[in-house]
C-alpha cells in the first residue's frame, strides 16, 4: 500500500462505494471521461467491481486515494490500468486519476501519480507508461507534464470520436529510474 506525503493508495472498500459514486455522479469531474456523462450509481458501482476484476487479473491497478490524515475518507482513485477502451495504445499501461472536486488545485493527482510511477517502474518493472488524456483537460494535461511525461500519438475514441492524447514516459527517465537520487 503506497504512501505519499499527504496520501494513501490503498485497497477499496465496501464504504468508499457511497463516496466514488458521488464524485461520479459529478457532472465537472467526468467531463473528459468517455462520452462525459455522469455515472449512476449502478455504472458507479460496476466500475468499482470492473477496477477490483482488473486487480485480480493483472496483480496491479486503481488504488482508492485516502487522506494520511483519515484513511477511511475515499477522496478518488489513483493507479495504473490496462487501457482497454482504447484497442489502438495496446498493448499499454496507463496512470490514471480520478478525484472529487474537493481535491482539486492541491497536486494530490500529482503526487499519488508519482507514487503509482514509482510502482511500475520499481515494483512491476514497466518500460513505459502512458496517460491518455482529453487535451481539452487541462488540468490533467499538467499533471502528465509535471510527471515528466511527453505528448505521444492522437488517437480517436472508438465509441465517441473525441480526440485524444497519450503521454508517455519511460523507465529511462532519471526521475523513475531504479537507484535514481
Amino acid at each position: 500500500m503506497p504512501t505519499t506525503a499527504r496520501l494513501v493508495l490503498r485497497s477499496w472498500r465496501p464504504s468508499d462505494r457511497a463516496p466514488f459514486a458521488a464524485l461520479n455522479a459529478d457532472r465537472e469531474v467526468v467531463r473528459y471521461v468517455g462520452d462525459g456523462h455522469p455515472l449512476t450509481r449502478a455504472e458507479s458501482d460496476a466500475l468499482l467491481d470492473a477496477i477490483d476484476a482488473h486487480w485480480a487479473q493483472h496483480g496491479f491497478g486503481l488504488w482508492c486515494v485516502a487522506p494520511r490524515e483519515d484513511d477511511r475518507v475515499c477522496v478518488g482513485f489513483i493507479g495504473l490500468a490496462v487501457p482497454s477502451f482504447l484497442p489502438s495504445v495496446l498493448p499499454a499501461v496507463e496512470v490514471g486519476w480520478r478525484l472529487a472536486r474537493a481535491a482539486w488545485g492541491l497536486g494530490l493527482a500529482t503526487e499519488g501519480a508519482t507514487a503509482a510511477l514509482d510502482h511500475a517502474f520499481g515494483t512491476l518493472r514497466l518500460e513505459t507508461v502512458i496517460s491518455i488524456t482529453d487535451p481539452a483537460n487541462e488540468r490533467s494535461v499538467r499533471v502528465a507534464e509535471k510527471l515528466g511525461m511527453r505528448r505521444g500519438a492522437a488517437h480517436r475514441h472508438p465509441v465517441t470520436g473525441r480526440r485524444l492524447h497519450a503521454y508517455e514516459i519511460s523507465s529511462h527517465d532519471a526521475a523513475f529510474s531504479p537507484g535514481a537520487p
